[in-house]
């Protein structure tokens, strides 16, 4: 498939998404442990109409996975910087649950979370608003990328939703930065590709997962 091809099945899903009865915010976050286990060190969204939003966080707590803070601090996330540096997390969570509930409000939709895998990110992000007292904006579920890349492949294996297996129709040039906000449009654009796939799949051009 040739980039020009890529881009018009990249529009595709564009417009089914901006057109969906939600709002889908294609969401990524990169963090030093998992949820409960570990500090959010940056977020990055995207809604399917272009508007971002992205920010660093300062870590909370000295729980941490070894591994996962070696990675981050291999991709510009060093703690020490962030703790010297970053914006405390409840300020982030509190802009960036006024960003999504400001979104919400402009295309009169309920925002939904999209994630890659959802499984690893969502909880992070529900922990926080919880651990800062406010009303998660998504509500009690996200949505997985994954599970909508899974039939794709036509054999229901769980493998094809590495990224390294999913349809070449659908992947973007390049590969993931680990900046959040760059991650959550790369992230976005797979899931353009998936949607209008699975569209044409099904034969249901305004179909919206």
């Amino acid at each position: 498939m040739t980039s020009f091809e890529k881009e018009l099945l990249w529009e595709k899903g564009r417009e089914i998404l901006q057109n969906a009865p939600q709002l889908f915010i294609d969401i990524d976050i990169e963090a030093d442990g998992v949820a409960g286990y570990g500090s959010i060190l940056s977020i990055g969204a995207t809604t399917a109409h272009g508007e971002t939003f992205y920010s660093e966080l300062k870590p909370v707590g000295e729980l941490f996975i070894e591994g996962h803070r070696a990675f981050c601090a291999e991709h510009g996330l060093d703690h020490e910087r962030l703790l010297a540096e970053a914006p405390d997390a409840e300020v982030v969570m509190h802009d960036f649950n006024v960003w999504v509930r400001e979104m919400a409000v402009k295309y009169e939709k309920d925002p939904v979370f999209v994630g890659l895998n959802a499984g690893y990110d969502w909880p992070f992000i529900d922990l926080y608003f919880i651990r800062y007292g406010m009303d998660n904006p998504f509500g009690i579920a996200g949505d997985d990328l994954k599970s909508l890349v899974m039939p794709l492949g036509g054999n229901w294996d769980w493998n094809d939703t590495k990224k390294s297996r999913m349809p070449e129709a659908i992947k973007p040039e390049g590969d993931f930065t680990h900046h959040a906000l760059e991650d959550a449009q790369y992230q976005q654009k797979l899931h353009f590709g998936a949607v209008a796939l699975f569209a044409a799949k099904f034969g249901k051009e305004s179909f919206v997962h």
